[in-house]
């Protein structure tokens, strides 16, 4: 007995051994083998640089198209040396593969063009001449008409392929090998590197081109491009390239049918860049679906600071000792309210309503099920207060205690929900996922009351893996997606999409109120910025492209300066805060209620928890996708009329590929010839020029510098704004700015009690300033007063609100 006693607890202290070597050993882990899958980043390579300068021909972003008129094959030119060659149909019907062209191979069926006619015409995205090339599946009957519209000067080409028969017994039984591809031809060009994401959750950035409903950028060394994505059927469509190296645009292999009518569109476009031409493809989708992009305040979770309790909270599946979650939830939002924390909303996970769980499990294994991201805890059963962690209901709790908007968390359905009995679902094994429109207005009529103002969707990717017919049938994610919408619109709440796929980002332009997504995979303090922070500045380009809002997930804002021993702990809580703002979403800390860094965080919004946003989300700048030796950079903007001011994030990532601790503006593509640049951490201000070297100087390992690169307007003046906030000239607190030759005017939005330093560059003491229509004074006596440095050429102003108003300065040259 004392043996087997002592065995049991010898193998108890093993395995917890285990635990912490394996726990400690996990961000090495990740650095070495995960992140490298989420970052398609140029990786340096000094061969690269050994080589001969290559001389790569001029890239013609107009188009020259040839179509055989005798088979419908098409030929696309644009350079010397930069051809797409033989654009062909390939499909598949009951076992057979079908293509126009004769030598595909042995078991390929000929597609016999039995018509091919011209138009002119034109529609939202401009004037055209159309080429249409009718088919025919003789053995089966069925007309199949292509059509290639070529717009006039534009450098995009668009193609269609319609089935007004439909297509039966169309499944290959793989999703990377599609019914229909078309176009689908070779690429013989120097347009050989690839910048796409995996179909994947959350969409990894990927250089390398597997099945994807994600753009594809081709491009070459000096970033000439070309784009291909979906302009429509977004959740089946899907780009490839073949082991004979054709590259395939058409619709995914799993799909059994298509209806009669069904059509398919893809968009070709060329350009130079990375994250222009993404953004002018994203435009031209928008203006093809008559959409526009989504408002960065379009909602609370948008437009305020909130609080989270998602993976990598503090209190994802905690609560405070003793405590309940409803009573925990009341102490933290009354901490919050006694210290003036502008906590605006509140994030509920998962936790708050009853899954499929197997109790045992989770409670052994707890810190295992937290550090996976709750999966191990099971579908949805009850959308609904879990009466172990709540007294009453979401509504009652709502109404009687809480009274603060909430963004609620769902994730996929369980085929044993209670739901099944009153509601149409379709399901599998253990799984389900109800299409209808009357479930979800049931839904979302139960989230409006009970004071969810945004609905999270979750799991979405492993809802449509889980269930076959949802990967079958070519509407059926479709129905999905929209009756979620529909039923949230008519509620007024919007949805958030959380382990989303590509095609699902780009459906998101159907719908008005789908208006956030998450950009990277759940927090921890300790994976390395080379998987989060490298992943999400990379998908933030597809994000930002289509008009959603990017959400990179919480994180933890405790400062832990000075604690020799933080295992626990979040080592870089500035730079983690700065990125949330740069990243133009939500603003998310999850700490325990006392570790809520306030002083960090108050540099990210006003003191009524308004947000101060920049116009994009921080992405990488496109010098990071050509061969390079410098550290990761990264940028934003604002912009206002023609003058943009510059958000720049420098990080060491990759400490052994630096070999130029610089950069220029031109190397990052900036054009005007001069610029104010603001060390933010240095509090330093330069001129420079956009041909001057910028020295960053040696970086530590996760090491980082912030810029903010200010415009220099006609009069000498350069505006930098309120430096105690990460975006110092936000339109949320400089709401107008103007610009003459001999003065400049702007317009302050402050809130009451606020003391505001506003700074600018300035090659002369002004002559005059006007603090609305009355002389500021140039003294500290008074407590709204100007100072000019004239050794640094700063001029700062000082303003003081009474009240919520707005004040206006005026500068005189």
């Amino acid at each position: 007995m004392n043996l087997v006693l002592e065995i049991i607890l010898w193998s108890i202290i093993a395995f917890a051994l285990l635990c912490i070597f394996v726990y400690l050993l996990l961000p090495w882990i990740f650095k070495i083998f995960v992140s490298p899958y989420f970052n398609a980043s140029y990786v340096y390579d000094s061969r690269d640089f050994e080589q001969k300068e290559k001389i790569l021909s001029e890239q013609i972003n107009i188009p020259e198209l040839s179509i055989n008129p005798n088979n419908g094959i098409f030929r696309i030119s644009f350079g010397n040396s930069r051809i797409l060659s033989e654009g062909v149909i390939k499909l598949h019907s009951k076992g057979n593969y079908y293509s126009n062209l004769r030598r595909l191979s042995r078991k390929t069926k000929l597609l016999n063009l039995i018509k091919s006619s011209h138009k002119e015409s034109d529609e939202v995205l401009g004037n055209f001449k159309e080429t249409v090339l009718e088919y025919e599946l003789t053995d089966q009957n069925v007309q199949i008409i292509a059509s290639i519209k070529q717009y006039h000067n534009q450098n995009y080409i668009i193609f269609e392929i319609k089935f007004p028969d439909g297509l039966t017994d169309t499944a290959t039984g793989k999703f990377e090998d599609l019914i229909v591809s078309f176009p689908s031809f070779f690429n013989k060009s120097p347009n050989t590197r690839i910048f796409t994401y995996r179909e994947a959750i959350f969409c990894p950035p990927s250089r390398k081109l597997n099945a994807t409903s994600a753009p594809v950028v081709l491009y070459d060394d000096e970033l000439n491009c070309m784009v291909l994505c979906p302009l429509d059927g977004f959740l089946n469509a899907t780009i490839s390239e073949d082991k004979e190296g054709w590259i395939n645009c058409g619709i995914q292999g799993e799909i059994t049918s298509l209806p009669k009518n069904f059509s398919q569109k893809f968009i070709l476009y060329f350009g130079k860049g990375i994250n222009n031409p993404m953004e002018e493809v994203g435009n031209l989708l928008l203006r093809y679906h008559n959409s526009e992009r989504k408002n960065l305040y379009v909602d609370i979770v948008c437009s305020h600071l909130g609080f989270w309790t998602d993976n990598g909270a503090y209190y994802y599946y905690k609560t405070e000792k003793g405590l309940n979650y409803e009573d925990t939830l009341v102490a933290i939002k009354d901490y919050f309210e006694e210290k003036d924390i502008p906590i605006r909303y509140f994030n509920f996970d998962s936790w708050w309503y009853l899954k499929h769980t197997n109790k045992a499990f989770t409670t052994v294994f707890r810190p295992i099920v937290r550090l996976m991201g709750g999966g191990l805890y099971g579908n949805t059963l009850r959308w609904e207060t879990d009466p172990e962690k709540f007294s009453t209901d979401l509504k009652t709790f709502y109404e009687e205690r809480f009274q603060i908007p909430i963004t609620a968390h769902n994730r996929r359905w369980d085929s044993r929900s209670p739901y099944l009995d009153e509601y149409e679902f379709i399901t599998y094994k253990n799984h389900a996922c109800p299409l209808n429109l009357d479930f979800w207005e049931w839904l979302m009529q139960h989230a409006k009351e009970s004071g969810i103002l945004v609905y999270e969707q979750d799991w979405m990717n492993n809802q449509i893996n889980s269930i076959p017919y949802l990967r079958e049938d070519v509407n059926a994610i479709e129905r999905w997606l929209n009756s979620m919408a529909i039923a949230a619109e008519k509620n007024g709440i919007d949805v958030f999409y959380c382990m989303e796929t590509p095609g699902i980002i780009l459906y998101s332009i159907k719908h008005p109120n789908i208006t956030i997504t998450r950009c990277s995979g759940d927090y921890n303090h300790r994976w390395p910025l080379s998987y989060r922070y490298v992943h999400s500045t990379q998908t933030n380009i597809l994000i930002h492209s289509v008009g959603l809002i990017s959400h990179p997930d919480v994180f933890r804002s405790r400062s832990m300066e000075g604690v020799s021993m933080r295992p626990f702990g979040e080592k870089r809580p500035i730079l983690k805060c700065l990125y949330q703002n740069l990243n133009a979403g939500p603003v998310c800390p999850g700490d325990k209620k006392e570790y809520v860094n306030w002083s960090i965080l108050s540099k990210t919004c006003r003191d009524d928890g308004l947000l101060l946003k920049p116009d994009k989300p921080l992405t990488a700048n496109d010098l990071m996708f050509k061969p390079h030796k410098k550290y990761y950079i990264c940028d934003t903007y604002i912009k206002r009329e023609d003058l943009i001011w510059r958000f720049i994030l420098i990080t060491n990532i990759w400490p052994n590929r630096v070999k130029e601790r610089y950069f220029t503006l031109e190397e990052l593509g900036y054009n005007h010839e001069n610029f104010i640049l603001y060390d933010y951490f240095a509090n330093r201000l330069e001129k420079v020029n956009s041909s001057q070297k910028i020295e960053i100087g040696k970086l530590e390992k996760y090491g980082y510098k912030y810029y903010i690169l200010n415009p220099i307007f006609e009069n000498g003046l350069s505006f930098i704004g309120c430096v105690d906030k990460f975006i110092p000239c936000s339109r949320k607190l400089i709401v107008d700015l103007n610009s003459k030759n001999t003065s400049l005017t702007f317009v302050v939005n402050g809130l009451k009690d606020a003391n505001l330093k506003i700074l600018l560059y300035s090659e002369t003491k002004p002559e005059k300033i006007h603090l609305d229509d009355h002389p500021l004074d140039f003294t500290k006596s008074s407590r709204e007063y100007y100072n000019y440095d004239e050794a640094n050429k700063l001029l700062s102003i000082y303003l003081r609100f009474k009240e919520d108003t707005k004040k206006t300065v005026e500068i005189l040259i």
